[in-house]
Formats: C-alpha cells, sequence, structure tokens
C-alpha cells in the first residue's frame, strides 16, 4: 500500500467516527454543520483572496456563512429562502463598502458567492432532511458520496479509459461513474436492509436507485465544479486540512451538489 494511501486511510479514520457521531442529535447536526462551512470556506478565501491582504472582509465573510447554518437551523428552517437573501445582501453590501477598487470587485462578489450558495446554502440542506425525514436518511445522505467516491476510484482505477471531462478533472473516467454508481446501487440496498430490519424503519428499497444515480451524477458535477475552481487559481488543494485528502472541501465538493437534490426528491416522492 503506498503511503499517501496508508495516510488518507488513517485520516478517514479517524474523522469519520467523529462526523457520524455528530447525527447522534438535531442540536450536534447543526453545530457539524456549521463547523464544516467554517474551514471549508476558510480554505476557499484563502486560497483566493489572500493576495488582496484585506483580512477584515474575509472574517467577516467567514462570519456570514458560519452563521446562516445555525440561524436557519435553531430559529427559521421555514424561512429558509428570507434568511439566506437577507444574509447575501448583507455580504454583497459589505463588499460595496469595503472593496474600493474595481479591477478587483467581481473576484469578491464571485467567491463570495460561491462560499455563500454553494457551500453554506447547500450543506445546510443536510438540517431539514434530519428534521423532517429522520437521522437514517441524513447520515445515508452523507455517506452515499463516501461511497460513490470509494467505488468510483477504484473502477476507475481498475477500468478507466474514457476520461469524463479532460479539462477540469483528466483522472475522472465514464468507466468510474458507472462503477460508482453500481457500488452506491449495492451500498443503498445495504443500508436499507439494515435499518429496515434492525430498527424502526420502513423505506422501500426502490429508492435505491434513484439515490444511486442522484449521487453519481450530482457528486460529480460537485468535484468539477470545486477542480474548476482549482484550475482557474492553479492549485492542486483547497486547503490541507484532512492529510491525504487535501481539504475539507475537496471532501465534501461532491456532496454540496447531493444534499440539495436528496432533500428535493425526498420532498415530492417520501
Amino acid at each position: 500500500m503506498k503511503q499517501e494511501t496508508k495516510i488518507r486511510l488513517f485520516s478517514a479514520l479517524v474523522v469519520a467516527p467523529f462526523v457520524v457521531a455528530c447525527f447522534i442529535s438535531y442540536q450536534s447536526l447543526i453545530g457539524l454543520v456549521s463547523a464544516i462551512v467554517f474551514l471549508s470556506s476558510s480554505e476557499l478565501y484563502f486560497s483566493t483572496l489572500i493576495k488582496y491582504k484585506k483580512m477584515g472582509i474575509v472574517v467577516i465573510y467567514i462570519g456570514i456563512v458560519s452563521a446562516f447554518p445555525i440561524l436557519f437551523g435553531l430559529w427559521f428552517l421555514n424561512f429558509s429562502m428570507e434568511l439566506f437573501s437577507v444574509f447575501y445582501i448583507i455580504g454583497i453590501s459589505l463588499t460595496l463598502m469595503l472593496v474600493k477598487s474595481k479591477d478587483v470587485i467581481m473576484e469578491y462578489f464571485g467567491i463570495f458567492s460561491i462560499s455563500m450558495i454553494y457551500i453554506s446554502f447547500n450543506l445546510s440542506f443536510f438540517i431539514p432532511i434530519y428534521k423532517y425525514f429522520g437521522v437514517a436518511l441524513a447520515l445515508l445522505t452523507l455517506t452515499l458520496s463516501w461511497a460513490y467516491d470509494s467505488f468510483a476510484y477504484f473502477f476507475g482505477l481498475s477500468f478507466g479509459k474514457h476520461k469524463l471531462s479532460k479539462v477540469y478533472s483528466p483522472n475522472k473516467s465514464y468507466e468510474g461513474l458507472f462503477g460508482g454508481i453500481f457500488g452506491t446501487f449495492i451500498y443503498v440496498l445495504v443500508y436499507f436492509y439494515i435499518i429496515n430490519n434492525f430498527f424502526d424503519y420502513n423505506i422501500s428499497y426502490w429508492y435505491a436507485v434513484p439515490f444511486s444515480i442522484i449521487t453519481g451524477i450530482f457528486d460529480t458535477l460537485g468535484d468539477l465544479f470545486e477542480s474548476a475552481i482549482k484550475r482557474a487559481y492553479g492549485v492542486k488543494h483547497i486547503g490541507k486540512f484532512l492529510p491525504g485528502h487535501g481539504g475539507m472541501l475537496d471532501r465534501i465538493d461532491g456532496l454540496l451538489f447531493v444534499a440539495p437534490v436528496i432533500y428535493i426528491f425526498l420532498r415530492f416522492f417520501s
């Protein structure tokens, strides 16, 4: 086993149990989401905006995007769009007041928008999934991306020949995509068998098909989006929080696209 693989495995074994343990209560989940938003947005800002040396606005940005999941989950769950609009307008307004250069203002707008929408808002969908559909489906949503990434990596490494995106992620292949979907489908079936037979759930096994397809498509798109950001700024990883994995954002990039779509699916079909 390569040294890098050993480091990745050790890091995952340390972090994964802690993350899963945070699903024990609604409040701890909110804290987890806010903490991950804090780390991911910090990585994004320090990879992109740090060169302008305006620490004040970076700190404000981090505060805004990290506070959103807390207020959203504890007090404003039924007013998600209203709360988001207020936070977003505040961030844009502060940017206009604090950034005085027309040459970089659009970059500040863009990075704040990415952190507010792509990271904070999208990850916060875990909160209504947990609140309205239960801990089992919230935990499944998290582990769907873990399962897909693992199977896609294995199938891509073993059989990958046809490139999925030569520009933004040349290591990804269609073989990895379809292999990842197949592996995720098997994983979901096993997961449903366990929670239906050993816990108080009765989830239809047919959900395994849309869950695995949604994960395969949107996990890949989320990963490609983050890869496009890294290519644009010439960095290999956005952050170094997780040894062997890069940064926190590198670990949740696909999940940020998967969680909202899973929630929408559950709203219409559960």
